[in-house]
């Protein structure tokens, strides 16, 4: 599959800074695989002003060669140019030239003077020029350290309006119709709990065989394209692998705070930070806070991976290769899908989460909807609102309809929740379910006698989401 998904947004902000009067400088950046360079490319596809240059590893002399070479075509009297970037990179400016520059960190490790020469330009050379300037760049760290830092070369160059600092993440739910589109919704959210929203995960699915048959083809076969991706970006991007996989395998396996994490891994808790801090800054893990608390006072944190691709790695492939041999060709039916609803049910939460504040139009959201835990009680979604409600809600994933009792649960455990309104009294409450597979009929009588209940389909769900990434596209 070829064609371009999503990221309208920051297609407009590129082509808005390339058509800006004046000199103007942009970084893109985000997690290997995600579509950095295809946004890019994509967004000079039409222009005759463009460079683009694609930096790999290796010496000073043969990445200025390589960049002279990119630029020869649309800019012949660059060939004339001694090779030193400051001459060349002026030379191109003076003529205001687009330049992009993809994976700009692999640039640096051969000549680390290469932001200070940028930022000379930049603030001696330009200001004659409407250039613009496009840094792209995988190692999250590097592009901290050399641009987006307050201590970076860089820092303070980027554009502000619009704003030059492009952070790619994964595609919005919305868009896997695009890539699997005679899959079902049901389906469609399974592919989306297992490959997430990172282009090149998706684009190898083949819609004309089962999810099964996918994840037993791309993931589980040894052979698979990606099979070995989360070990193979983490090995380039991290040393002391070993201490980061068990990590990584420990909140895999269901462990969430960072003593649970760190026992799991068998390493001391003592120890994490420096690891734990690594892996949010590659975007490979993330921080979760209870609904309702002060991120900058809460001591209930919890961990989770990001990346759905990479947590079904450390789940279910890493370290077991054995296994599968054993199992052979029943590996995926005997081992997988009898856990899957579960390994998707924290994708599905997110998508209600999501999709929420569309069936509750008269009510204006105060937070983002969250889970919600004390001690040994959550809540799958809970949002407080401007009238004094709070939504609280549960999210299931289950092959099974929704019984009476999640709902009396649910009632029961709200009440735990320490919140008050503006003025100090207790909140009124709508319940909300979510369900893959239906309702009981007990629920469904509730849900027509109250009018602080409401039941959400996963249809429903899915039909939302993809509607507000069409409405968006137009």
């Amino acid at each position: 599959m070829e064609q371009f998904v999503d990221r309208t947004s920051e297609l407009d902000r590129l082509e808005r800074l390339y058509e800006s009067d004046t000199a103007e400088l942009a970084v893109v950046y985000g997690r290997r695989q995600i579509g950095k360079s295809e946004l890019v490319r994509q967004s000079i596809r039409k222009r005759d002003d463009a460079v683009y240059y694609q930096a790999v590893r290796g010496t000073p002399t043969t990445q200025l060669t390589r960049f002279i070479e990119a630029a020869e075509s649309q800019y012949p009297s660059i060939a004339t140019i001694k090779e030193d970037w400051e001459l060349l990179l002026g030379h191109l400016t003076a003529q205001d030239a687009v330049i992009v520059i993809d994976e700009f960190p692999y640039l640096v490790d051969s000549d680390e003077s290469l932001p200070s020469i940028i930022q000379h330009l930049w603030d001696t050379g330009v200001e004659d020029s409407s250039t613009t300037l496009v840094l792209t760049g995988s190692a999250i760290g590097m592009m901290y350290t050399h641009v987006l830092d307050g201590g970076a070369p860089l820092y303070g160059r980027v554009s502000q309006r619009p704003n030059g600092r492009i952070e790619l993440t994964e595609l919005p739910f919305g868009t896997i119709q695009a890539f699997v589109p005679s899959y079902s919704p049901e389906e469609r959210v399974l592919t989306y709990g297992v490959f997430g929203g990172t282009p090149r995960y998706l684009k190898p699915l083949d819609t004309t065989v089962s999810l099964g048959e996918n994840i037993t083809t791309l993931l589980c076969d040894p052979d698979g394209a990606l099979h070995s991706e989360p070990e193979t970006v983490l090995q380039m991007e991290l040393t002391e692998v070993d201490t980061y996989f068990s990590i990584l395998e420990s909140i895999a396996s269901g462990n969430r705070s960072r003593n649970e994490i760190a026992q799991g891994a068998g390493i001391e808790a003592t120890n994490t930070s420096y690891y734990f801090d690594r892996l949010e800054t590659l975007q490979i893990i993330e921080k979760h806070y209870p609904a309702l608390s002060d991120p900058t006072r809460s001591k209930r944190t919890r961990y989770q991976i990001r990346d759905p691709v990479f947590r079904f790695y450390f789940r279910y492939l890493y370290g077991r290769s054995g296994q599968y041999e054993l199992y052979g060709a029943n590996a995926y039916e005997d081992l997988i899908e009898p856990e899957l609803p579960q390994f998707v049910s924290e994708t599905f939460e997110t998508l209600c989460h999501e999709a929420l504040p569309d069936f509750y139009p008269e009510y204006r959201l105060t937070q983002l909807p969250a889970q919600w835990w004390y001690k040994h009680h959550e809540i799958d979604v809970v949002v407080p609102t401007d009238q004094g409600t709070l939504i609280v809600g549960e999210a299931k994933f289950t092959n099974t309809p929704v019984g009476y009792d999640v709902l009396a649960k649910l009632e029961n455990t709200a009440d735990r929740i320490d919140w008050k309104t503006e003025t100090g009294d207790n909140p009124d409450y709508e319940y909300v379910l979510f369900s893959r597979s239906g309702f009981k009929a007990s629920v469904e009588e509730a849900a027509t006698e109250r009018d602080d209940l409401r039941l959400v389909r996963l249809t429903e769900i899915v039909e939302t989401l993809e509607s507000s990434i069409k409405e968006t596209e137009e």
